[in-house]
């Protein structure tokens, strides 16, 4: 499966660091969430149709790996990729890249689409396929 990547840009700031002056571990996590929110709204699934739809985006599994420190009021780009999706389960692998290109941190997750009204994950809809792919 080819689809699109897509980029979100972003500069490091206080908030995100930790007592060692780099991003905190969690942090990576939020990051991440933001880039695919951006990313969905962009493409027409945003929290709104979330509400609307009482369907939205549910994380089954992380991987995360963390290669290059960031610091403080480094420009970063994080680069979202789905790489496939079967039936209830896709897979989305996420990049973080500095200024300079270099990977600094990468995140493979499994996620599907949730139901918030029967509380279960259900198959990709047509419209939620279009948004992440």
């Amino acid at each position: 499966m080819e689809n699109r990547t897509f980029t979100y840009k972003l500069t490091i700031k206080e908030h995100h660091l930790d007592t060692f002056g780099h991003v905190n571990n969690a942090t990576y996590l939020q990051l991440y969430e933001e880039a695919r929110w951006q990313l969905i709204t962009d493409n027409g699934y945003g929290l709104s149709t979330v509400r609307e739809k009482q369907q939205g985006p549910i994380i089954l599994e992380a991987n995360l790996k963390f290669m290059r420190e960031l610091r403080l009021r480094q420009e970063i780009t994080i680069h979202s990729q789905t790489t496939e999706y079967n039936a209830k389960v896709g897979t989305i692998k996420q990049w973080m890249t500095d200024a300079d290109g270099n990977v600094c941190s990468e995140v493979v997750m499994k996620f599907g689409l949730f139901d918030t009204k029967n509380r279960k994950i259900i198959s990709a809809t047509k419209e939620w396929l279009e948004a992440i792919t």
